[in-house]
């Protein structure tokens, strides 16, 4: 009890200390999205957003699973980490030099000057954010969460000031490209250098090559394949309706993902750990209840979150987003914040059951029969509802992957039961949506609304966390005080 009480609070303490790491960093992201709609045109974002979608794709299959090796195989080797992390630079290093020379190809192969331009840019952007995302993966599985947001803080930093700068100076959608090309340079050769320090690379093994590509590329195929669940929607506007679409359908989107998806990705990163020592220290029946306690976290995160931004919708949409986006974005709000929760559910909570049990490759038939689901759903829906159709279909496929991540995952591994966990997370979301939506009746400004609104709906969620004993709060508190 004792053991399972301490992993409890080291859960609590490790999602503050991430919320604080990742709050100065989401909060600039915010400030992005106000400064960017209101620099570029929706066109403009549009391209912007189309560029970022095919980097992160190329980012997901070439250096993605390089991530989900460190996670895995990084807390068993305490004692020697070199081991895991001398083959991961190796293996980095290799990759990296293969991205450039496709680049060079592609510019070869490619010859109007704009196709030269983003090709030139893409490739360090995919380079750069690659090694970042490595970076802060080391520090989290490392349960570094000071080095990890110093990362990502002046990433945030220095890619907002250098970008905007440059969209002031007329570089139109280059500019938030080369902003976070410099930005993500700048905050690992400031911070993260020391993460390799005495680490040489070296090529592995064939047969621990053999166990990381089995057990990482798997999972990066299903990332991949996951990008078209999330992103290929993009692709699909632009071809059937235009580019100005896809920017305020990205402004929308975006808009979600740095809210709610942000706390989403705070939890997981401090709660993945834990589950991972909890199989190695005491195996599955300790993974499975601390499995439970993270899926509490992460549930009522995601419903009450969903909860607050559809009761807040106008005033986030008003505040934050700039005029040209406003009225179309503001459809969609309610559709991708539903999907964004499901779909955290699903990888965040869910789908650890594949990993844990090594049986990835049953995200990878998930993701391949949501993808397609989703691109057809796509087709059929945007000729008849534009964005809300393109909106529509992220959410129907989302719930499509949550349920066939459900109904596997507990075949596979002793996960604790989802709908105990759905009701009591339900019981938080339901009255803060209540009291976040009383605001609109003094019919405040959009900043007032909006600030008032997150106070309340904040204060009514912990609140009833609190009174419904979510994630056996108080019981945790009284075992750690009577020493039990």
């Amino acid at each position: 009890m004792r053991a399972f009480t301490d992993n409890y609070l080291v859960l609590l303490r490790h999602s503050l200390q991430y919320l604080i790491a990742r709050g100065l960093p989401g909060l600039i992201s915010f400030a992005a999205l106000v400064i960017y709609t209101r620099l570029l045109t929706a066109e403009e974002f549009g391209i912007y957003a189309l560029i970022i979608s095919g980097t992160t794709l190329a980012q997901v299959l070439l250096f993605q699973w390089l991530n989900l090796v460190v996670a895995r195989f990084l807390p068993l080797e305490k004692i020697t980490p070199n081991s895991v992390l001398g083959p991961t630079l190796a293996l980095f290093i290799a990759l990296s030099i293969l991205t450039s020379v496709a680049g060079l190809v592609a510019v070869l192969f490619f010859s109007t000057s704009t196709a030269t331009t983003l090709i030139t840019l893409a490739v360090p952007l995919c380079i750069t954010q690659g090694w970042l995302e490595l970076n802060l993966k080391i520090a989290s599985t490392q349960i570094q969460p000071r080095l990890y947001g110093n990362i990502l803080a002046c990433k945030s930093i220095a890619a907002l000031f250098i970008g905007s700068s440059l969209a002031l100076l007329g570089l139109m959608y280059y500019a938030p490209i080369l902003g976070l090309i410099f930005g993500a340079s700048l905050s690992w050769i400031i911070f993260g250098r020391h993460i390799w320090k005495d680490t040489k690379p070296l090529w592995p093994e064939q047969k621990l090559l053999t166990d990381y590509a089995s057990y990482g590329l798997p999972l990066a195929i299903t990332f991949a394949l996951g990008w078209i669940t999330s992103s290929s929607d993009r692709i699909i506007l632009s071809w059937l309706i235009n580019n100005g679409a896809t920017g305020i359908y990205a402004a929308g989107y975006d808009l979600t993902q740095q809210s709610l998806g942000l706390l989403l990705v705070i939890v997981n990163t401090a709660a993945y750990p834990l589950v991972m020592r909890a199989l190695t220290d005491g195996g599955p029946s300790a993974a499975r209840q601390q499995l439970k306690s993270n899926g509490e976290l992460i549930i009522t995160v995601a419903l009450t979150g969903a909860a607050g931004i559809i009761a807040l919708q106008p005033y986030i949409i008003n505040t934050i987003i700039g005029p040209e986006f406003r009225s179309e974005a503001g459809k969609i709000l309610p559709w991708i914040a539903a999907g964004a929760a499901i779909a955290g559910i699903k990888a965040f909570h869910l789908d650890i059951a594949f990993q844990l049990a090594r049986q990835s490759k049953w995200q990878a038939y998930i993701a391949g029969i949501t993808a397609a689901a989703n691109i057809a759903l796509n087709f059929v829906l945007i000729p008849k509802y534009g964005i809300v159709g393109s909106a529509a279909s992220t959410l129907f496929s989302f719930l499509l992957a949550g349920t066939l991540s459900w109904g596997i995952s507990r075949k596979i591994f002793p996960m604790p039961p989802l709908f105990p966990l759905i009701l009591r997370s339900a019981l938080v979301a339901v009255p803060t949506y209540l009291t976040a939506s009383a605001v609109k009746i003094a019919e405040p400004s959009p900043g007032i609304g909006l600030i008032s609104g997150i106070a309340t709906g904040v204060s009514t969620a912990l609140a009833a966390s609190f009174l419904l004993n979510v994630a056996e709060i108080r019981k945790k508190r009284r075992v750690k005080y009577n020493g039990a």
